[in-house]
């Protein structure tokens, strides 16, 4: 009797230590997940930072190496402004001017290339004041339209937006030297872009009512010369002279096919010069046989 109630117990001792249900390990999910998750968060990280890098880089002219010029001018009111910004003998970025009236533009960095060559690299580079509204002039004072403003150019005008003074700051910029109509801009001037060599902009400080198509275009002879000189005969200009040589155009003048190339087309083109008239010569030719007969 005693040994039948051992062998149960042995028989049942086997049995629960073989049946592995009190040892069996627990698979825990929850950190393999966790890392999952975060892998692929990091991946969707990396391909949107990727996507925004893409989005910011430098797109298109003007790249490393090219070396463009433009023309500025300031239009005060009603007259061009023929004080010049000065020299910028501490270039840092490869926008700016030698006081001769124009702009040089041949980036040292990709910060100032492509979409990035702007009117307001220009004026950082040379430590002028630019917004939307107001611009420092090359003596210092400030164009401002929250200030006086021009005149009325029609002071018995109905429309008091047209009788009273009044100013606005806009950006003209003739795409080429054929360019004989401008695109005018008076919002985001600061990131008015330079997109070709030979562009010519005139920052004007006009009355609201004065037509687009009535701020006049700047005398371009110094750029036309200038192109049609090799580099190492371009003129820079130093502190004691800041106005730079004026030609008069004539023999220096770059022929048609000389003109810098551009992918924007010009809106207008030059015109070409009317011939001679015929019934001159005729009356010549006319004088002429008289006088042998």
């Amino acid at each position: 009797m005693a040994r039948s109630a051992a062998a149960k117990k042995v028989a049942k001792a086997a049995s629960a230590g073989g049946s592995g249900r009190s040892f069996r390990p627990r698979r825990d999910i929850l950190f393999p997940a966790a890392m999952l998750l975060v892998v692929a968060l990091g991946v969707v990280l990396i391909l949107v930072a990727r996507n925004e890098r893409s989005a910011n880089a430098p797109a298109g002219p003007p790249r490393l190496g090219d070396h463009w010029h433009s023309l500025y001018a300031i239009y005060d009111c009603d007259e061009f402004i023929f004080d010049l910004y000065p020299n910028d003998v501490d270039d840092q970025s490869g926008i700016h001017t030698h006081g001769d009236g124009l702009i040089h533009i041949h980036p040292f960095h990709t910060g100032v290339t492509g979409q990035f060559a702007t009117v307001g690299a220009f004026m950082r580079e040379i430590e002028v004041e630019m917004t939307d509204s107001r611009l420092e002039l090359p003596d210092g004072t400030i164009l401002d339209e929250s200030g006086d403003g021009c005149a009325s150019p029609d002071p018995n005008s109905d429309d008091p937006d047209i009788a009273e003074p009044g100013a606005e700051l806009r950006i003209m910029r003739w795409e080429t030297l054929q360019a004989e109509k401008a695109l005018a801009f008076t919002d985001d001037l600061r990131d008015v872009r330079f997109l070709g060599d030979g562009q010519i902009f005139v920052f004007a400080f006009v009355h609201p009512s004065i037509d687009n198509a009535d701020v006049p275009r700047p005398d371009d002879a110094f750029l036309r010369a200038y192109l049609n000189l090799p580099p190492e005969d371009q003129p820079l200009i130093d502190d004691l002279n800041q106005e730079g040589p004026i030609p008069d155009g004539g023999e220096n003048e770059p022929a048609e096919g000389d003109l810098p190339e551009t992918s924007e087309p010009a809106e207008t083109s030059e015109p070409a010069e009317p011939p001679e008239p015929a019934a001159e010569e005729n009356s010549m030719g006319n004088e002429q046989s008289s006088a042998a007969s």
